[in-house]
């Protein structure tokens, strides 16, 4: 019987397939059905691989080799009442700058930084910005720890930074809603209707995301800022890089030493401080992305159950429909295997069709997230994989019921059927 497997199996398809041309605007829609369920399942999980390779790639362009010193603590379990975080003092501008010249003399490059604002406006000449620009303090060193370009103009001088100038850099966004001619440079801006301020560069386009907004951004100098907009509560980070990766654990130590040193811990005395890897903190949220993706599946596979219910529903009506040619078909010697793999062919390749045609249209939501959040589009092999796998075990497993139904009807019976 073993050679007899393959010609079975081709002749089921063929009549499969002759039976789906004969009903061709019911497999049409049969298949959209499907097409639906496998949509909902790969678009939800496409858009959480693009959330995750765009919060990759913006912690990536931090580079490697970096890490934070900044005020805040670890989340810790306190009894029954849950999660609470764990209060730190704040880093104050003196102690962030001791902190800065101590790694400058060990010849380690740290810079000093503040996110003094997230919901600024930017004014010039009538026009202005949505009120959620960031403004930015920062030192000398912040391009080179923070991989800051330049597309035009240049960063602050050794004067400006020193002397707390009104100058600013303008990140893309901000100079395309304020200087759509591109004529940026020497402009007077304000921020949020304070005193003007020159711009002196335009920096180069980072990409945003829902994460990070790096072209969304006024850089202002970091005395500058502290002057203009910092604050009593004001908490100032401060970026260290290594020199390369492999000395990312060498010099985390060799800051939590000078940091511990300035705060005169005693030894054994727990940091007060928080140091953040760019590495981890990425891994930290997309961890957390891990139960949204969770529920995307749970919700698209809740879609192609009912869907399943659906193409099962239209094969039972396709068997009674067809009552006679099954009839006649055993009447010619077919057996009930043939039967059933007619009938379990024509749900697979439904629901295999559904599932192209699904995991298509499924991409194209998926990466509309891409384009909302101004990052690369993601194509998923293993989601793609198994939207295909879902889709043949959908057909085998709506179709099967049918299929035995089919294969168990009496030759006699069914060829009087009306």
């Amino acid at each position: 019987m073993q050679k007899f497997r393959i010609p079975i199996l081709v002749e089921a398809v063929t009549m499969a397939l002759q039976a789906l041309r004969a009903q061709l605007l019911r497999a049409v829609l049969t298949a959209l059905i499907i097409a639906i369920g496998i949509t909902a399942l790969v678009g939800m999980l496409t858009a959480t691989s693009v959330m995750e390779s765009s919060i990759s790639g913006q912690f990536t362009s931090m580079g490697a080799n970096t890490f934070t010193i900044q005020q805040g603590g670890m989340n810790i379990q306190i009894g029954r009442r849950g999660i609470r975080e764990k209060q730190q003092p704040q880093i104050p501008l003196r102690t962030a700058l001791k902190l800065r010249e101590n790694l400058d003399a060990q010849g380690v490059v740290a810079s000093v930084s503040d996110d003094l604002m997230g919901t600024a406006v930017i004014f010039y000449e009538g026009q202005e910005t949505n009120p959620n620009v960031r403004i930015m303090a920062a030192d000398k060193y912040y391009p080179e720890v923070n991989a800051l370009e330049l597309a035009h103009g240049r960063y602050f001088s050794p004067i400006e930074l020193n002397e707390a100038r009104a100058v600013a850099i303008i990140a893309p966004d901000v100079a395309q809603k304020l200087f759509p001619n591109g004529d940026a440079i020497g402009k007077r801006i304000r921020i949020s209707g304070n005193k003007p301020y020159t711009v002196v560069g335009i920096a180069a386009p980072k990409g945003n995301s829902g994460f990070l907004a790096s072209d969304n951004i006024v850089y202002l100098p970091l005395m500058t800022g502290h002057q203009d907009f910092g604050s009593p509560a004001s908490s100032y980070v401060t970026s260290v890089m290594a020199t390369d990766a492999t000395q990312l654990d060498a010099t985390i130590d060799q800051a939590t030493a000078a940091m511990r040193a300035i705060r005169k811990l005693r030894p054994g005395e727990e940091n007060n401080f928080n140091i953040r890897r760019s590495d981890s903190l990425a891994a930290i949220l997309i961890e957390s992305l891990s139960s949204v993706s969770m529920g995307a599946a749970l919700i698209g596979f809740i879609t192609l159950l009912g869907a399943s219910v659906a193409l099962m529903n239209i094969m039972l009506v396709s068997v009674t429909e067809r009552t006679q040619e099954i009839g006649t078909r055993k009447a010619l010697g077919a057996n009930q295997r043939i039967i059933v793999l007619q009938f379990l062919s024509e749900a697979v390749l439904v629901s295999l069709i559904g599932g192209l045609l699904g995991t298509v249209l499924g991409l194209a939501v998926g990466n509309g997230m891409a384009v909302l959040i101004n990052s690369p589009a993601v194509f998923p092999l293993k989601w793609m994989i198994l939207a295909l796998i879902v889709s043949i075990l959908v057909g085998i497993v709506s179709g099967w019921y049918p299929a035995r139904q089919a294969a168990r009807l009496d030759p006699i019976e069914a060829l009087r059927y009306e």
